[in-house]
């Protein structure tokens, strides 16, 4: 009986390792600069990427689908990523003319909530039911399975759109701290207009966000090889550990803390809500990331298990598809867009 706790390494684990470790290095070498840039360069980025995620969405189950099929998912998906800054420029359009002033197209500072529109959900619903209804090609559980992940996707990237452009509205438009020269000494549309906020700063949460879960990614895939000897959950992913489960929620954890703690002390504080004076927020962000990463890992493992597929697709070596590699980032930004908006309501759930 082998006593030795650290499980052998085999070559097709160091293999696997590189892999990954080249595919997220590429990723993070082509999304850097559109992150960086912001404006449409990141929109576009990201639509390309929520594009793959509906082609993979569509095909992961290996059946063949009509076309009108192809063209709901996408016409859906996309709708209810964007829905929020097509919705809040409408508006101010129509402000616009009211006060017969000119219009400015926004991007970045429409962000300040989650927002899926009710009636496109409504719409979603009874399309996907009556294709269902009048085709062949789609069972109950095709129905089910494109309405959920056509939420889990639209609300996904929207909520990283809101992550990266949540720091525009609380700076430069709410009125709580509008008037607060609170980061760089500036203060509302100063601070919103210059370069290093624009470029830099702003960035400041969703990096902290993708650091929390992908350090808890890749390091509960390096624990769980080390030390893996418990199953986490066979069920829904037969190769995860307790072991690496607890080392990537640590390292983690500790990680976007090493990332964000630095900053606010320095006067570089991610958001108005989340400085020095409130480092107790930034240690439960921080303590919840990892977690929230699992948990979406998990859920679109649990789907895949449904229909016996081990990825949604082979685009990136060593990781999977589009979903399988952005999963948990999704679910790490839309809860961190939830308590975000707890802590800037007061923890007011009516807000």
């Amino acid at each position: 009986m082998n006593k030795n706790p650290v499980n052998e390494i085999t070559p097709q684990n160091k293999a696997s390792f590189r892999n990954r470790a080249i595919v997220a290095i590429v990723m993070i070498a082509t999304i850097i600069p559109a992150f960086i840039l912001g404006g449409w360069v990141f929109f576009a980025t990201v639509a390309i990427f929520l594009g793959l995620a509906i082609y993979e969405m569509i095909t992961a189950t290996g059946k063949k689908y009509p076309w009108y099929v192809w063209f709901f998912c996408y016409l859906i998906v996309y709708s209810f990523t964007y829905w929020f800054v097509i919705k809040n420029n409408f508006a101010s359009l129509l402000e616009a003319r009211a006060a017969q002033v000119p219009f400015v197209f926004s991007l970045e500072e429409n962000f300040f909530s989650l927002d899926i529109s009710v009636v496109g959900i409504g719409v979603a619903i009874g399309i996907f039911f009556l294709m269902g209804i009048c085709g062949h090609s789609l069972t109950f559980d095709d129905v089910s399975y494109f309405l959920t992940l056509s939420i889990m996707l639209g609300l996904g990237f929207q909520a990283a759109f809101f992550v990266r452009y949540y720091p525009f509205y609380l700076y430069g438009h709410n009125s709580h701290f509008f008037d607060v020269p609170i980061l760089l000494g500036l203060q509302g549309q100063q601070l919103v207009d210059n370069p290093l906020f624009k470029y830099a700063l702003s960035g400041e949460l969703l990096a902290f966000v993708v650091i929390g879960v992908t350090m808890n990614d890749t390091f509960a895939y390096v624990f769980g090889m080390l030390f893996g000897k418990h199953k986490l959950n066979e069920k829904v992913s037969p190769h995860k550990t307790w072991e690496g489960f607890f080392g990537g929620w640590a390292v983690g954890t500790l990680s976007a803390l090493a990332f964000a703690l630095p900053l606010t002390l320095c006067g570089f504080p991610m958001l108005p809500t989340l400085t020095s004076d409130s480092w107790y927020w930034i240690v439960l962000l921080a303590i919840v990331l990892p977690l929230l990463g699992d948990l979406g890992d998990l859920s679109f493992s649990f789907i895949k298990r449904h229909y016996s597929i081990k990825d949604y697709s082979h685009l990136l070596q060593g990781h999977g598809g589009m979903i399988d590699r952005v999963g948990s980032d999704l679910f790490g930004c839309i809860g961190t867009a939830i308590i975000l908006i707890f802590i800037t309501n007061g923890w007011n759930f009516f807000a």
